[in-house]
């Protein structure tokens, strides 16, 4: 057993938390993990296998002294024997020896036969992420100070991968309003734009809705400023239950909700847009009883516009009418000189 040098050690490791520190990518953490393992201990194989959430196999994701095309095809079910006790109970495999214990050596071993061996749990807030594989050609390589040092090493991955989860997540989330549970406008517009693309390149047609809270500021002075945010909460979760899942939904003003209808023409959209305002009418939000009415304005691609303004324009020209006309009304855009009103 080949004894680490602490001051090494240490700088070693402070390496890795200073990348874990500066990188939301745990990809350069672990990559620094085992590069600096290898450093240390001057192991065969280094390898840090993690279980993939969707399909609860464990997968290589980096790795030292492995080939490429082992790595690819290497799937191994997180209940298989030793390996399942090292990620449920987190209790270390150590081999001082293959010939110690050769059917758990052949269990662990990954591509090349080793001599020694140490496997160690990696886990974050009790939830097991996967596992840290070293193994060496000499015999007894890992005693407890290299376990130690493996644990650390082990630790920091796994925060280094949480972490990164945890930032995917939040990106995930800044698209989202959240008050409404809608999406923001630029990741709507995202989308509007890339329908309006498909829509040219197959010749299909594309439908905005712009949906405006008739009563709102009346429902801000009488209920109140949460109340009226739970109003916009539950009418967003209600558009969003009567629509496709190739729709989408998004905030567009203070009190205004706009809906992408994809492949969708305009009397269509004015068929889901008579039901969508019925359905809003006919409920009272908030355990408050709060009633409410929507006006709505309506613009299709390609006649009222190709580009994501032009349609937005015209479907808000739409809504101005409905509103000038009073409550609770659809009008749609079309190419005579002013919105029409539709009553379906």
């Amino acid at each position: 057993m080949t004894d680490i040098a602490s001051d090494l050690c240490s700088r070693y490791i402070a390496d890795t938390l200073h990348a874990l520190a500066t990188t939301s990518r745990y990809e350069e953490v672990l990559h620094l993990v085992v590069d600096r393992i290898h450093r240390l201990t001057h192991c065969q194989t280094c390898a840090i296998a993690l279980i993939n959430p969707k399909t609860e196999y464990l997968q290589i994701d980096n790795y030292h002294g492995l080939s490429l095309s082992f790595c690819n095809e290497f799937r191994r079910r997180i209940a298989a024997r030793a390996i399942g006790r090292l990620l449920w109970t987190g209790t270390p495999i150590v081999i001082t020896g293959r010939e110690s214990d050769r059917s758990l050596a052949e269990e662990v071993t990954l591509e090349r036969p080793f001599v020694s061996c140490a496997c160690v749990q990696i886990a974050v807030h009790q939830t097991t992420l996967g596992y840290l594989h070293v193994d060496s050609v000499e015999e007894d390589a890992f005693g407890e100070q290299q376990l130690q040092m493996l644990k650390i090493f082990a630790d920091i991955a796994g925060c280094a991968i949480t972490k990164s989860r945890l930032f995917d997540e939040n990106l995930r989330l800044e698209r989202i309003d959240r008050e409404t549970g809608l999406e923001k406008y630029p990741p709507f517009r995202e989308k509007l734009e890339a329908a309006l693309l498909r829509g040219e390149d197959l010749g299909e047609h594309c439908s905005v809705l712009i949906l405006d809270v008739d009563n709102f500021k009346d429902i801000v002075n009488t209920y109140g400023y949460d109340a009226s945010r739970q109003v916009l909460k539950e009418m967003g979760e209600r558009v969003k239950g009567m629509l496709r899942p190739i729709d989408c939904a998004g905030r567009y003003g203070f009190d205004e909700i706009s809906v992408l209808m994809e492949n969708t023409g305009l009397m269509d959209a004015l068929v889901s847009a008579s039901r969508l305002r019925q359905s809003i009418a006919s409920v009272a939000f908030t355990p408050r009883g709060i009633q409410s009415t929507v006006s709505m304005g309506i613009a299709s691609s390609p006649e009222s516009g190709k580009t994501c303004d032009a349609l937005l324009g015209a479907a808000k020209k739409a809504l101005f009418e409905a509103q000038r006309a009073g409550r609770n009304k659809v009008f749609a855009y079309q190419a005579s000189p002013l919105p029409q009103e539709v009553l379906i």
